[in-house]
């Protein structure tokens, strides 16, 4: 003889996983309002840590992990103008010394 309660109860999880698979790949994702962000390596060269897709721009208009292109030797970290000369250059007629670009006399 069958024992009817277990065929039910199996049936009814059966329906119930079915039901939760369905939902689970026919909604779009939503947005929760958390960002993840995920760390790039640290580069040995140069120990400036950026996130990949971070929205902020700093004052010139420089998006985050990137020189400046208006002022020569800064680097745009969280929304913030550095002077890193080591990664940016400096104009003509300056060294760079200790992050900073230094008239040559």
């Amino acid at each position: 003889m069958i024992n009817e309660n277990a065929n039910f109860y199996g049936i009814l999880l059966l329906l119930l996983m079915f039901v939760t698979m369905i939902g689970i790949f026919t909604t779009e994702p939503q947005t929760t309002g958390f960002v993840v962000r995920e760390v790039k390596e640290v580069n040995s060269f140069f120990d400036v840590e950026t996130f990949e897709n971070d929205p902020r721009v700093c004052a010139d208009g420089s998006l985050n992990g990137e020189c400046s292109t208006l002022i020569k030797p800064n680097f745009c970290v969280y929304g913030k103008l550095v002077e890193y000369c080591e990664l940016c250059g400096c104009d003509a007629g300056e060294v760079c010394r200790n992050r900073e670009c230094v008239r040559v006399e």
